[in-house]
């Protein structure tokens, strides 16, 4: 069966939740599940980037705010894949261009087009537990949306 696990920031904030998720994900594709992870940034990290932003300018380019913001998620769904091998398990984490995650070009605001599954499924047939970055698209120019 596939199951798709969602974990918002507050789940993955630290090391030791990091860790609890990781187990759970775990212990669900060891009952015989290929399992999808989709996870958000840690924490305030989506807060702290903004802050950054804002510390630069008061009115950030909203393409330029799309690029950085979707770095909390790249960096979540990293140290996830890293604790599901420390668990023991493979996994990939997957960013939102390598997974087709096509949208429209509207930056912190764009919508989904479509979805290319291929990637996941491919991972999964491999005997992965894929780790997707929720949030972030790209859109017909490439470009990374929110």
């Amino acid at each position: 069966m596939l199951v798709v696990q969602k974990f918002g920031g507050s789940s993955v904030a630290d090391k030791e939740k990091v860790m609890n998720v990781a187990r759970r994900v775990v212990e669900t594709a060891d009952k015989g599940n290929q399992v999808v992870v989709v996870l958000s940034a840690q924490g305030d990290t989506t807060d702290e980037l903004m802050e950054k932003a804002n510390e630069i300018t008061d009115n950030p380019s909203k393409r330029e705010l799309d690029m950085l913001l979707a770095t909390g998620e790249q960096q979540s769904v990293a140290l996830m894949a890293m604790a599901i091998h420390e668990l023991g398990r493979p996994a990939k984490s997957l960013i939102a261009t390598q997974i087709g995650f096509y949208t429209s070009s509207n930056h912190t605001n764009a919508r989904i087009k479509n979805i290319n599954t291929d990637r996941i499924f491919q991972e999964l047939d491999n005997k992965n537990i894929v780790v997707i970055a929720g949030f972030q698209g790209y859109n017909r120019k490439g470009d990374i949306t929110t």
